[in-house]
């Protein structure tokens, strides 16, 4: 039995999903990156004088977006990751493709484990908003 042909679409396919888990691992740090500058922004508009309180208003709104984007990342890293997980488990049924991309994916995999916290950290890290 010839694993040749089949080969090229799983490896791509690896190549594919493994790309997309660090992608999104980065866009999750980023979002929360964001957040904290946010909220910095936020305490020097307040400790300003002059400063309206519609243009705090319309930072806490940003705030509130970016705050929203992190669970959502994480639904999305989760999905991600079942997928590529799901072909990897695939993948190594087949003895003939020990390649480096399952080591790449493994790796992705695991960096998404760690990136996502569990509900009581996210609530930690969301903080009060106001």
């Amino acid at each position: 039995m010839s694993s040749a042909p089949l080969a090229a679409p799983i490896l791509r396919s690896l190549k594919i999903k493994t790309g997309a888990v660090k992608r999104l691992v980065r866009e999750r740090e980023v979002y929360i990156l964001e957040l904290d500058q946010q909220r910095d922004r936020i305490e020097t508009l307040r400790k300003k004088e002059g400063v309206e309180g519609a243009d705090i208003r319309k930072q806490n709104e940003v705030l509130e977006e970016t705050l929203q984007m992190i669970p959502y990342m994480e639904r999305r890293i989760r999905e991600a990751m079942q997928d590529l997980e799901n072909l990897v488990i695939a993948s190594k049924k087949d003895d003939t493709l020990a390649v480096p991309e399952l080591c790449d994916a493994d790796e992705a995999i695991a960096a998404a484990k760690q990136a996502l916290p569990d509900s009581k950290e996210v609530k930690r890290a969301a903080g009060p908003l106001a």
